[in-house]
């Protein structure tokens, strides 16, 4: 998450050159990592859109869904850092940019569920009055904590 000393941005040496590709149906915020674990937003991609970014292996990026707070991931992971640009030259010799896709996370059917629930409520605070059950309520308040970090990002 934001402001964790492990996650940040190292020297800027070693160039990459990525596309990053949404195959999710959501809208993505992308968020460059800076060197003080701060996320600064970068881009936002719409559904099945992309984006050529140039920046540097030692860069980390981390990509939001817009509406909900929830993490996207890539290769599986909720932190991408770049591969060199010389691992991307194609059979011709030509430097190539290294697609890089932007999925949904793998969960459990009770993680699905709690944030199906929470994408379906309008008044996204609501959840407190459902009549559920208290582990089902507490998930739904994980998803809440986690739309307004994304808010609170976005401003």
């Amino acid at each position: 998450m934001e402001g964790d000393p492990k996650i940040k941005s190292e020297h800027a040496e070693i160039r990459s050159f990525v596309l990053f590709k949404n195959l999710t149906q959501r809208t993505v915020q992308i968020y460059w990592v800076n060197y003080n674990s701060k996320f600064v937003h970068y881009s936002a991609l719409e559904p099945t859109a992309q984006v050529a970014v140039n920046t540097y292996v030692t860069h980390p990026w981390v990509f939001i869904d817009k509406s909900t707070g929830e993490r996207m991931l890539v290769k599986h992971q909720p932190v991408f850092y770049p591969e060199p640009w010389y691992t991307n030259i194609d059979a011709n010799g030509k430097l190539a940019r290294c697609e890089v896709q932007i999925h949904y996370p793998l969960r459990c059917l009770r993680d699905n569920c709690a944030w199906n629930i929470f994408a379906a409520l309008r008044d996204k605070r609501s959840f407190i009055d459902l009549e559920l059950p208290k582990t089902l309520i507490e998930d739904l308040r994980e998803c809440y904590n986690l739309f307004l970090m994304a808010n609170k990002l976005a401003k």
